[in-house]
Formats: structure tokens, sequence, C-alpha cells
């Protein structure tokens, strides 16, 4: 997409967001459904960089209810979030730049077509 709207960050991204979507937006053409999938990884993105601002001065274990130890809540927090984001970033699939920066479709589309192949033969046992 050329559009000048998309190229501009959507409002409400912080720092760390608007610096994944900036990275990604002029290097690919990427589909509206696409463009959902990034914003939602940017927001992601945002939060992760807000919980570990969170944990700065914060100890790495605390009490519990019944006055044991355990790990700080914002921890596991903040490890499910880059796990989401993976996940987010995994689900675009975008392909490896090159040198000049150019994307490298055709890595891709091989990727793809081993994975096609492979499923081929475990479905018909050959």
């Amino acid at each position: 997409m050329t559009d000048s709207r998309v190229k501009t960050p959507p409002r409400g991204l912080k720092k760390h967001g608007r610096k994944l979507w900036r990275s990604v937006v002029p290097a690919y053409t990427l589909r509206p459904d696409e463009l959902v999938l990034l914003e939602s990884a940017c927001k992601t993105v945002d939060l992760i960089a807000e919980l570990e601002a969170a944990m700065v001065d914060e100890p790495l274990v605390t009490s519990g209810s019944m006055g044991q130890l355990r790990e700080h809540p914002l921890l596991s927090e903040t490890r499910q979030q880059k796990a989401l984001l993976g996940r987010q970033l995994a689900q675009l699939k975008l392909p490896d730049l090159d040198a000049q920066g150019v994307p490298q479709a055709k890595v891709n589309a091989q990727r793809e077509g081993g994975i096609a192949r492979w499923q081929q033969q475990w479905r018909y046992g050959q």
C-alpha cells in the first residue's frame, strides 16, 4: 500500500511501537489485515516497554498471600507479552530483508513450498 495514511503510525502508539511501525511499513507492502496485526504487535511492544520500566526498581521476588516467596507478577506478565509478540510477528510472515533493505520474497516462497511438500508427504504417507 502506498497510502500516506498507512505510513504514519496509528494514534496511541508510543515510542517503541512507533519505532516498530516505522521499521516495517516502508519496507513491506501489507494487506489491511496485516496492518491490523502489525498495529497490535506495536501496542504489545509498547506494553512490554512499560512493564520493563515498571520493574526497574522492583525486587524480582515478592511475598505471596500466605507470606511465601514468589516471583514478581510483572515478570510473568512481561514473559507472556513477549510470547504474544513472538506469535504476532511470526503470523505476519515477513520475509527477510537483503543488504539493501529489500524484502527477499523468494525465501518465504521456498520455505512455504517446503512446508507444503512435507505436509503432503505426511498426509499420504509417502
